[in-house]
C-alpha cells in the first residue's frame, strides 16, 4: 500500500509539473504571437527563406536521386554530380546566411521597439513642451502684431515725417507721378491733373479686381516662380499708351498687392525704411519715434 500510495504521489507531481510546463508553454506561445503580429514583414520574409531552403532541400534531395540513377562507373557523371552537389550546397549556404542576417533584424528590431516603449514618458513631454513652444510663439506673434499696428496708427498721425527716415509706405497704391507725367504729351491743352487723378484712380480698380490674374510661371535660377505675365492684354495696352514709367507703377503696385494681400487686393499700410527702401522692423519704427520725442524735448527746454 505504501508503494502505491507513493507512486500516485509521484503520478500527482508529475502532472503538477506538467501541467506547469503546459502553462509555461502557453505564456511563451501568447509573446510569441504578439511579436509575429508586430513584426508581420520580417516574420513573412523569414517564412519565405525558410520556404526557399525546404524547396532547395527538395530540389537537392530529387537532384541527387536523378544522379544516382546515372550510370556512376562513369567519371564524368561522378564529376557533374559533385560540382551539382557543390552548387546546391553554397545555395543552401546562402540561403541559411540570408536567414541568419533576417533574424538579426528581426532582433534588433525587437529592441528598437523596447527602447521606443521605454521612451515613451520622454516623447510624451518633448511634445507638451513643443505644444506650450508653439502656443507662446502664437501669442507672442499676435502682440508683435497689435504693436506693429499700433506704430503704424501712431505715424500716420503725424504730418512732419522727414523724406529719408522711417514712416508709413501703402502697399500696392498706384505712384500717379508717372500718369502726370505722361498726360501733357496725350493731352497738350486741359486738366492734366485731373487726367491723371482719374488714370490712376481706374488703375488702382483694375488692380483691386481678385479675377484679374496677369501672372505666368517661369523657371527662373532653376526653380519655378510667379512672375508678370508681360502679354497680358491690359499690360500691353497700358504700356503702349502712357509709357514705361506708368507701366512699371501699375506692376509694382500688383507685385506688392500680390506679396501683401493677394486673397483681399485692397491697399495695406506698412511701416517702411524710406532711406533703405524696404520694410521697417518694430525695432527701427521705435526708436525714430523716441528720437523725435527727445528732440521735441530739447526743443522745449531751450
Amino acid at each position: 500500500m505504501e508503494e502505491k500510495g507513493y507512486h500516485c504521489q509521484e503520478v500527482q507531481q508529475l502532472r503538477k509539473f506538467v501541467s506547469k510546463l503546459a502553462m509555461e508553454i502557453d505564456v511563451k506561445n501568447m509573446k510569441l504571437c504578439v511579436m509575429e503580429k508586430r513584426n508581420d514583414k520580417l516574420s513573412t520574409t523569414l517564412n519565405n527563406m525558410v520556404m526557399e531552403k525546404r524547396k532547395l532541400q527538395q530540389d537537392h534531395a530529387r537532384e541527387i536521386e536523378r544522379l544516382q540513377s546515372v550510370i556512376l562507373n562513369s567519371e564524368k557523371t561522378k564529376l557533374e554530380l559533385e560540382y551539382q552537389r557543390q552548387q546546391i550546397e553554397l545555395r543552401a549556404e546562402e540561403v541559411d546566411k540570408r536567414e541568419m542576417q533576417i533574424k538579426s533584424k528581426h532582433e534588433k528590431l525587437d529592441s528598437l521597439m523596447r527602447e521606443l516603449e521605454e521612451g515613451g514618458d520622454e516623447m510624451q513631454c518633448l511634445e507638451t513642451l513643443n505644444q506650450t513652444l508653439i502656443s507662446k510663439e502664437r501669442i507672442t506673434n499676435a502682440e508683435l502684431q497689435d504693436a506693429r499696428k499700433t506704430l503704424i496708427r501712431t505715424l500716420q498721425g503725424i504730418a512732419d515725417v522727414e523724406a529719408n527716415s522711417i514712416g508709413i509706405k501703402r502697399m500696392g497704391e498706384v505712384q500717379i507721378k508717372p500718369f502726370r507725367d505722361a498726360c501733357p504729351k496725350k493731352f497738350p491743352s486741359g486738366d492734366w491733373e485731373m487726367q491723371a487723378s482719374e488714370l490712376c484712380s481706374s488703375w488702382q480698380q483694375i488692380l483691386g479686381d481678385p479675377s484679374w490674374h496677369p501672372f505666368k510661371n517661369k523657371v527662373v535660377d532653376g526653380k519655378l516662380q510667379e512672375v508678370v505675365d508681360e502679354d497680358d492684354s491690359k499690360l500691353k495696352e497700358l504700356i503702349d499708351k502712357w509709357g514705361e514709367e506708368a507701366y512699371k507703377s501699375v506692376v509694382n503696385a500688383l507685385l506688392e498687392l500680390n506679396d501683401y494681400n493677394p486673397s483681399g487686393r485692397f491697399v495695406v499700410s506698412e511701416l517702411w525704411n524710406y532711406k533703405e527702401g524696404r520694410k521697417a522692423s518694430l525695432k527701427e519704427a521705435i526708436e525714430y519715434l523716441v528720437q523725435r520725442l527727445t528732440a521735441k524735448s530739447m526743443k522745449r527746454k531751450r
